[in-house]
């Protein structure tokens, strides 16, 4: 099997940090995409939802701090080292634990499918409430989702989660459903409805409200997941675009007219370009909802952020300066 190594930008690409006042957390899963080809053979790419996240807001000038431990074998030197290459900070440690795996089919269209090898893996050798008594000094906004966040792992997500909430740590949560890896479906929708419950930013797809079992109109769904916690809801539907929901107002924007080489991390980069530009604007650092235009701003950074990352063969966060 070839392994293979995304290269790093040049010291000249990465001089383009964009000064931000709030720190932000990730925690979640780090693994390698093993992307089959054409011929059979599988291509490592380093990947897992949030770790993705982690490195795209890294590019994008954010100050970020990687939770999770990362193996002691290759593939966790590489994950490590593609994180400090995106100016992310790895607070996790070391784990003698393997890196995750996800095999990915990813068909004509550019949609990958995933099967995933998770257990005994490095990025689970972490307890969720630790987090609490190491929150680091001016970090203002948590994010968490994906595979860390299904059961049995999420019931201890839900608990840290409730108490940052508590503490008035604003929550970010990319739910990102895997139904096809999990042992009881049901159980898993009610946990993941309750973990969304605990994000004052969340994102979903019109394919996570399905698995979510919340069938109907997908707007109508995301809409009513904002409470008195959820403030805004993402709500992406693939190649039609997607929705930033408020209580103060709607706003959609259309989808990137790139030419596709694979879809990839591109939710996850959307999603970071989204939170990004909140972020630059601190708002994310107060209890109110981000007012509906400065969400289509939001929206759009977003989008253009997406746009490069389409154009490249697996996830590849561009730098801030190629957006």
């Amino acid at each position: 099997m070839e392994r293979t190594v995304q290269t790093p930008q040049t010291a000249a690409d990465r001089l383009v940090p964009v000064p931000v006042r709030r720190g932000v957390v990730v925690a979640g899963e780090a693994l390698i995409d093993l992307i089959q080809r054409p011929d059979g053979s599988l291509l490592p790419h380093l990947g897992g939802s949030p770790w993705n996240l982690a490195r795209a807001l890294g590019r994008l000038g954010c100050a970020v701090s990687y939770l999770n431990p990362l193996s002691t074998d290759d593939f966790g030197m590489q994950l490590v080292a593609a994180l400090q290459d995106s100016r992310v900070e790895c607070r996790g440690g070391r784990s003698r634990l393997p890196t995750s795996l996800a095999v990915v089919k990813v068909d004509a269209q550019g949609h990958p499918d995933y099967a995933f090898y998770r257990e005994g893996v490095a990025d689970r050798d972490f307890a969720p409430s630790d987090l609490l008594a190491q929150w680091p000094e001016g970090a203002t906004l948590f994010h968490v989702g994906s595979l860390a966040v299904m059961p049995p792992d999420g019931h201890a997500w839900l608990a840290t989660l409730s108490a940052l909430v508590a503490r008035g740590v604003s929550t970010s949560i990319d739910i990102n459903m895997r139904p096809r890896v999990a042992s009881d479906g049901a159980a898993y929708a009610r946990l993941s409805r309750q973990i969304l419950a605990q994000g004052r930013v969340v994102k979903v797809s019109d394919e996570d409200l399905l698995a979510l079992d919340l069938p109907g109109d997908p707007l109508v769904q995301a809409r009513a997941l904002l409470n008195d916690v959820t403030q805004a809801v993402v709500l992406t539907l693939g190649a039609q675009g997607a929705w930033g929901l408020t209580r103060a107002g709607e706003r959609f924007q259309p989808p990137a007219q790139v030419s596709v080489v694979d879809t990839v991390g591109a939710g996850d980069c959307f999603y970071a370009g989204f939170l990004a530009h909140l972020i630059e604007q601190d708002a994310l650092a107060v209890a109110t909802a981000p007012a509906p235009d400065l969400v289509a701003e939001a929206l759009a950074w977003g989008n253009r952020v997406t746009a490069v990352n389409l154009q490249r063969a697996g996830c590849q966060p561009p730098w801030r300066h190629e957006v």
